[in-house]
């Protein structure tokens, strides 16, 4: 559980930023290149080349974003904390079992729906409007939308507000002494400060986050 004061160079949003960004432009190079016999055609190659590549590893960074922030597998009890002794039946069935598997599988579903129908709608469009402007205006458009895909996506991804995550009465004393049946707090790893700043994406209701402020009674279950 690492809370980053500030972003730097190294983080993870940074990085993803510079690839977004490079994909629309390099459409907009792609459509700059593909004027005609002019112009050699190892230029519009090469960046078709680049734009398959961007977009596989957009897909692939799209995929981690969403284990990232739905990906619950390690508050299962027993992944967290100390081994505890045997507690009761009655007790065990009270206790949550937190799994990924239905909340990632669900986000996939989702975003995957909404490619295909992006898809179907671009494949019913994409002629009519090549027929009507031409083959290299119409990259021009698809170039300027995936831009402005982009940076909305930017948007939602940065961290802009800082939420509390771990109990300020039991940060930096030993969460882990006490009684086996005393309620201890999910703290995982070694946090440098007791809130963290959280994206829009991560503030919603079924991301691991909010999970954890749950299970450290942060916010109602």
């Amino acid at each position: 559980m690492t809370f980053e004061k500030r972003v730097t160079w190294t983080s993870h949003l940074v990085r993803r930023a510079i690839f977004m960004i490079v994909l629309p432009f390099a459409g907009l190079a792609y459509t700059l290149t593909s004027g005609g016999r002019h112009i050699p055609f190892i230029l519009p190659t090469l960046f078709a080349g680049l734009i398959g590549f961007l977009s596989n590893l957009a897909i692939a960074e799209c995929n981690g974003i969403i284990m990232e922030t739905y990906d619950t597998s390690d508050l299962q009890p027993g992944m967290t904390g100390r081994p505890r002794r045997i507690l009761p039946e009655e007790v065990r069935k009270r206790r949550t079992n937190f799994s990924c598997f239905p909340r990632v599988t669900a986000a996939f579903a989702i975003t995957q729906s909404f490619a295909f129908l992006i898809a179907a709608a671009a494949s019913a469009t994409g002629g009519a409007v090549v027929r009507r402007i031409g083959a290299q205006r119409a990259t021009a458009i698809v170039a300027g939308i995936l831009l402005a895909l982009t940076l909305l996506l930017i948007a939602i991804l940065t961290r802009v507000r800082t939420v509390q995550v771990v109990p300020a009465e039991r940060y930096g004393t030993n969460v882990l002494s006490g009684p086996e049946d005393e309620w201890k707090p999910v703290i995982i790893g070694r946090p440098s400060g007791t809130t963290r700043r959280m994206s829009l994406l991560e503030l919603g209701a079924m991301t691991r986050w909010t999970e954890i402020r749950k299970r450290n009674r942060l916010i109602p279950e």
